[in-house]
């Protein structure tokens, strides 16, 4: 391993696997992003720890379960909790510089990089609405008709140069113009996108057709357990809307996905043109998935495969194998152990976290063990106190509500039922 390698860590927060074309997708347009699978190592199993941002992203700063941090939902006060041990805290002692430009949001009472700078959304746009001046009706805006009025698709009113993610991207490249090249750099760009607001600029609004993206096929268990159909019938179900309505929000939500990747190609070529896109690690991934109305619901907070399962790319050609697909179920919290490892920087890692360097190292398969995922309801009127666990090992997925007196639970056989119809636990005995 050449000696303290830049690193670059690029995410999204919600995005799915099918928004890339390296997962195979057919109608994502994702050619930056795709080139760096085609030249590294993808995951084509990699779990969030949480399908809730703060949850998923004090793991991956930790490298350590919800659980462990008690961390359960988003609205959990972690400044009650006293100071967490972020990893990034090892790079700086081998010497790097750690900065992090756009969405931190992991609310934790200390700092985990040297220089953050918070940038979501802009005075055009907010989670919700569209700031004054703008006619909706004018940029095809659909809001969701619910507890939360999520915009779930619609145009940028702006143009593409005035977006978060465009402002992002300019700020690191900033930074970049300034760096002192005898210090290796820690750099994390962190977008919104494709979360809500989902509203990508002209053209990316339209560039995939509708016709071309596969519509919901997943329903689910038709028998959910009680605290799912609880979010799904009184908060984020998707019965009511048309095929029309679907149809828009994934043609925005894929055009949005393929904007990011265009911003990424100009972060990449600035890398390029200054010479350190070979003399850095880069990794890309976001903290969870979301529905696109499959399994009757639209945002994310189940377990169901489009929302734990999510990108995980790594790039460094110097190093790490070429073009290798690794399959083994992972967890998304071995990044920060993984990085450390791979440059040789030292530190305590968490004692259960488990390092990926020798399946980038060789592209072979890590040994196969349980990958968890854990959350509470974030609604504040729904079920809030019930601990929900999910593990999963090999083809099998288990999920318990802990809290529940019955013990409520879902058992699913992925090879056989991908879509997760078909609840086996009540036959769970079978299977031990």
């Amino acid at each position: 391993m050449l000696e303290k390698p830049n690193i670059l860590w690029i995410m999204t927060d919600e995005q799915r696997c099918d928004s890339l074309g390296c997962y195979g997708s057919s109608w994502a347009r994702t050619p930056n992003l795709d080139c760096l699978a085609d030249e590294g190592v993808l995951f084509t199993n990699a779990v969030t720890q949480s399908p809730l941002c703060i949850p998923a992203r004090i793991a991956l700063l930790t490298g350590m379960y919800p659980n462990q941090v008690d961390v359960w939902r988003n609205e959990d006060d972690t400044a009650k909790r006293g100071r967490l041990n972020h990893l990034t805290y090892h790079f700086k002692e081998c010497g790097y510089t750690t900065v992090s430009f756009g969405k931190q949001h992991y609310c934790s009472p200390n700092r985990a990089f040297d220089h953050e700078e918070d940038i979501v959304l802009s005075d055009h746009v907010g989670y919700t609405h569209f700031a004054d001046q703008y006619d909706e009706e004018e940029f095809d805006v659909f809001r969701y008709d619910g507890p939360t009025p999520w915009l779930l698709a619609g145009r940028y009113p702006a143009g593409g140069e005035n977006t978060p993610e465009a402002l992002i991207v300019r700020k690191a490249i900033g930074w970049l113009d300034r760096f002192a090249e005898s210090q290796p750099f820690f750099l994390r760009i962190s977008f919104n996108g494709p979360h809500t607001p989902v509203v990508p600029p002209e053209p990316y609004d339209t560039l995939i057709s509708e016709k071309a993206i596969r519509l919901p096929e997943a329903t689910g268990d038709p028998h959910p357990p009680t605290w799912l159909r609880a979010l799904r019938d009184e908060y984020a179900g998707s019965s009511f809307l048309l095929p029309s309505h679907i149809g828009a929000i994934r043609r925005c939500y894929y055009g949005y996905t393929s904007f990011i990747d265009q911003q990424i190609g100009i972060l990449l070529e600035a890398f390029r043109a200054k010479g350190l896109f070979d003399k850095t690690i880069l990794v890309f991934l976001s903290d969870h998935g979301t529905h696109l109305a499959d399994y009757g619901l639209v945002q994310k907070q189940t377990f169901y495969e489009p929302v734990i399962r999510v990108p995980f790319i790594f790039h460094y050609p110097a190093e790490f194998v070429k073009g290798a697909r690794i399959s083994t179920p992972v967890e998304i919290r071995s990044l920060l152990p993984t990085l450390m490892e791979v440059s040789a920087v030292a530190g305590k890692k968490p004692s259960d976290a488990v390092s990926l360097a020798p399946a980038l190292l060789s592209g072979e398969e890590p040994p196969e063990s349980p990958v968890y995922c854990e959350f509470c309801l974030n609604p504040p009127h729904i079920r809030t106190d019930e601990r929900l666990v999910m593990v999963r090992r090999g083809k099998w997925k288990l999920s318990l509500n802990v809290d529940h007196k019955n013990g409520e639970g879902s058992l699913y056989d992925l090879w056989e039922d991908p879509y997760e119809r078909n609840n086996l636990y009540s036959l769970r005995e079978l299977h031990c």
